[in-house]
């Protein structure tokens, strides 16, 4: 069982829209993190911060291939939680 930090951990990294996008980005597979910026309007230095706040979290994992760096979902069941979560959301529970 995870402990309240690591579970704290987990609730800040998803905290932040882009946060959940970028987890969202890699629900098909690895990408490299120059992918990023571009696709959601941010900087380098913002995506970098990002992508630390959720390798801290446990939630991301990174590999480098030559100069990129490539990042991919450490464990798939966090994105199909993503999606519980926005079914509850969407049913109206939560409102």
């Amino acid at each position: 069982m995870a402990d309240t930090t690591t579970l704290s951990l987990i609730g800040k990294a998803l905290s932040h829209p882009l946060r959940e996008r970028m987890l969202r980005m890699l629900a098909d597979g690895e990408r490299c993190g120059c992918e990023f910026a571009p696709a959601l309007g941010v900087d380098a230095s913002m995506v970098s911060r990002y992508l630390g706040i959720l390798e801290r979290a446990g939630l991301v994992a990174s590999r480098r291939e030559g100069v990129r760096v490539l990042w991919r979902v450490r464990d798939l069941r966090i994105l199909a939680l993503l999606e519980e979560i926005e079914g509850v959301v969407q049913e109206g529970v939560m409102a």
